[in-house]
């Protein structure tokens, strides 16, 4: 709750939904108000006026709706899809999400996965309209076609549309992806069109990081280069991504318990005294191997939101954030 919110950046929505699922486990009001009066703030400025806002908290207000029952959470959650929704697709089906911006106009993040697609299925359990789960489900099978290695089954970080994969496969980004696939499978019916060939993807991926975990329970920075400095990112994303698919009946109960484990453990031992999560690389931009091994390690929010909800465990009710 220290951190400085700025409406919004990449990871920050990630943050609010560690602290409502800690507010979920512990009883604690204040982490709660906390996410009620920043998004107050954002709703009362008004939602979906910029493309800045690909990156907002559209689950986090519904976990909202779900907790207060008030209108004004669900207007404001209707008002950021329409933003996802009004960009027209690119040829490969993706939306370009800051055509604004030059240089990232004909631009992809794995980042995304997290973001749009999960928050559109949501909406379409809580609405009943099918015309997001139909959004979210092929907005996410176009960002795995275009960035999942069809050999290892991992991400890579972007995708330009003159340029191509830009060849990098970040750990985090692939933490990204499990979480996005999950959540989004989570709330999309198991027979939904689609879903059938994006659990293949998720299987793929899982399989395909249980083969380069090292024997810290951690991953490199860049995962297919061992010599990259080991974080912590993708080893929270994705114990919390197998613990919510196992809840939500995404994957068998045992599945992958031995990198889960491995991963929890690794994690634990980087938790200070404070709460800090550490061996938390900062805000990466997609670039040449050498953007990926130099960047800083601190305390972000895309570290300790992940780790509230590892700790917080999922929800045992089918509506995250709600209380039992």
């Amino acid at each position: 709750m220290r951190w400085p919110f700025r409406l919004w950046a990449f990871g920050e929505a990630v943050a609010l939904r560690g602290l409502l699922a800690s507010s979920r486990a512990t009883g604690a009001e204040e982490p709660l108000g906390f996410v009620r009066a920043l998004l107050r703030t954002y709703v009362g400025r008004g939602v979906g006026r910029s493309a800045e806002e690909h990156v907002a908290p559209g689950a986090e207000l519904l976990a909202l709706h779900a907790l207060d029952g008030e209108s004004t959470w669900l207007d404001a959650a209707r008002a950021l899809s329409r933003l996802h929704m009004a960009t027209p697709p690119g040829p490969a089906g993706v939306r370009y999400l800051r055509p604004d911006l030059p240089g990232w106009r004909r631009q992809i993040w794995v980042d995304s996965m997290d973001g749009g697609p999960p928050f559109l299925a949501r909406l379409a359990q809580v609405t009943g309209d099918d015309t997001y789960a139909h959004e979210a489900t092929t907005t996410l099978l176009a960002y795995a076609r275009l960035l999942q290695d069809e050999r290892s089954g991992l991400f890579v970080h972007g995708f330009e549309e003159h340029c191509g994969r830009n060849g990098q496969l970040w750990a985090r980004g692939n933490g990204w992806a499990a979480m996005g696939l999950v959540e989004t499978l989570a709330w999309v019916p198991g027979e939904a069109r689609l879903a059938a060939e994006l659990r293949q993807r998720l299987a793929a991926l899982l399989d395909g990081l249980a083969v380069l975990q090292q024997s810290s329970g951690l991953w490199p920075t860049v995962l297919d280069r061992p010599e990259s400095p080991p974080e912590t990112t993708l080893a929270v994303m994705t114990t919390t991504a197998i613990d919510r698919a196992r809840q939500a009946g995404v994957l068998p109960g045992n599945s992958h318990e031995s990198m889960r484990a491995r991963a929890q453990a690794a994690v634990l031992e980087q938790v200070s005294a404070s709460g800090a999560l550490g061996l938390v690389s900062d805000a990466t931009p997609i670039g040449e191997l050498r953007m990926y091994v130099t960047r800083p390690f601190g305390v972000f929010p895309w570290g300790q939101g992940p780790l509230l909800l590892m700790l917080a465990g999922p929800p045992s009710t089918s509506e995250p954030g709600k209380r039992p």
